[in-house]
């Protein structure tokens, strides 16, 4: 609160608050000077046993930089010094990084001296802070929190495996024990440090052999790690950065591996935040999303762009998992400018079985453009018909898919004319 505001509440003298003050010692935090002084009580959160969190940032080389400290205030409120900046709960970054998805599931149970709740979803701000603050050395992101992380990730370097691991691990993360990064997303997925890069494994274990009349449901979730991979090919085929993926195939499994952009390098780490983190309406598209930053000058017009060709492309590929945390940007370190960083997780997902195990095979209505999507509403559509075609024509995709694949690009292939 401003000073000038306190003594109004307290009605009291300058000199009255400053004793006051005074008297109050460490627990009152004053931020600013003169004029611009406010003052903030500080106050530990629930199951934390400080007030004050040293922060580090990672930089590409993995050299370790301070980045000043966070402050629990009363109120929920905290304080990033030496910046001033306060938010109400987490500041954004630190949010952003928060154990989610699949893995994120796991943190709790993998962590169970800690005061967690089992499920992610009813972690408050709080939770969030613990987990960050004790084991966060290897959440997204550069910025680590807490004397505690900043110690572990000094001394816990990440295993360095082969692709031949691979069976091994997925094995141990369906049975509960997952290894690596708490990255978002809710598919089976695994982190993994092979040739000295980073990588987030997603995978399928394999049943029957295509075709055969098995598991359609297994069948299924096997298909689509094959049209994502082809998907962010034909992404980066149009000039639009992609994360590289790869399809791994053993005996046992099918695997998509998937480059990490949050990570250089075996120790080097690049900050990032999603778009949910830097835009407030989650009910917007990612087009009208980057059309608003872009006005905002947040993000460039070239940026903007390729984020509205994304979300018209996701649209024509049947990608209806376009939620916010599924763009990334890199944020600049001297301004408030965002850039986009490669797409990922660019699935057909109209296509993923539903919780009740049905597997839809009939072809979806392709959407038209909307006015937020209509100056690369026909770059898209050829880029969609692209991997309708591929996938229509890739044998290790089951036959009903690649019947709907074909059906596909021959509508976009008429409309495309």
């Amino acid at each position: 609160m401003p000073a000038g505001d306190l003594r109004t509440r307290l009605g009291i003298s300058p000199a009255t608050l400053m004793r006051a003050v005074r008297a109050l010692g460490p627990r009152v935090l004053r931020i600013g000077r003169g004029r611009a002084t406010r003052y903030a009580l500080r106050q530990a959160w629930p199951n934390l046993e400080a007030t004050r969190f040293p922060l580090v940032r990672i930089d590409m080389d993995g050299r370790p930089h301070s980045a000043g400290h966070l402050i629990t205030l009363a109120g929920r409120q905290t304080i990033w010094l030496p910046a001033e900046s306060i938010a109400n709960g987490l500041p954004v970054e630190l949010a952003d990084a928060r154990p989610s998805g699949f893995l994120g599931r796991h943190f709790a149970a993998a962590h169970d001296d800690l005061p967690l709740p089992a499920r992610v979803s009813d972690w408050s701000d709080h939770h969030i802070l613990i987990a960050m603050s004790r084991r966060g050395e290897d959440l997204p992101g550069n910025l680590l929190v807490g004397d505690e992380t900043f110690g572990r990730w000094q001394t816990i370097v990440p295993p360095a495996v082969t692709r031949d691991d691979y069976p091994r691990i997925a094995a141990a993360t369906a049975a509960g024990a997952p290894p690596g990064s708490s990255a978002g997303g809710e598919r089976p997925k695994f982190g993994a440090l092979v040739d000295g890069r980073h990588y987030l494994v997603k995978f399928v274990a394999r049943g029957a052999a295509p075709n055969s009349g098995g598991d359609a449901v297994t069948q299924r979730w096997s298909d689509l790690l094959i049209l994502e991979a082809l998907a962010l090919d034909v992404v980066r085929a149009h000039d639009i950065p992609a994360a590289p993926a790869t399809i791994v195939e053993t005996d046992s499994h099918r695997f998509l591996e998937s480059e990490r952009f949050d990570r250089i390098g075996p120790r080097g780490r690049r900050a990032v935040l999603s778009l949910a983190a830097v835009h407030d309406e989650a009910a917007d598209s990612w087009a009208r999303a980057a059309r608003l930053l872009r006005d905002a000058g947040r993000l460039s017009a070239d940026d903007a762009r390729r984020l509205q060709w994304l979300d018209a492309f996701g649209a024509l590929i049947g990608n209806t998992d376009r939620h916010h945390y599924n763009i990334v940007f890199f944020p600049e370190t001297e301004s408030a400018v965002l850039r986009l960083a490669p797409a990922y997780d660019q699935a057909s997902m109209a296509y993923a079985p539903t919780p009740d195990g049905r597997v839809p095979s009939q072809p979806i209505t392709l959407p038209f453009a909307t006015a937020d999507t209509l100056d690369v509403w026909d770059d898209a559509q050829h880029a969609a018909r692209e991997f309708w075609e591929q996938a229509g024509d890739d044998a290790r995709v089951s036959d009903d898919v690649r019947v709907v694949c074909a059906a596909h690009a021959r509508t976009l292939g008429q409309a495309v004319r």
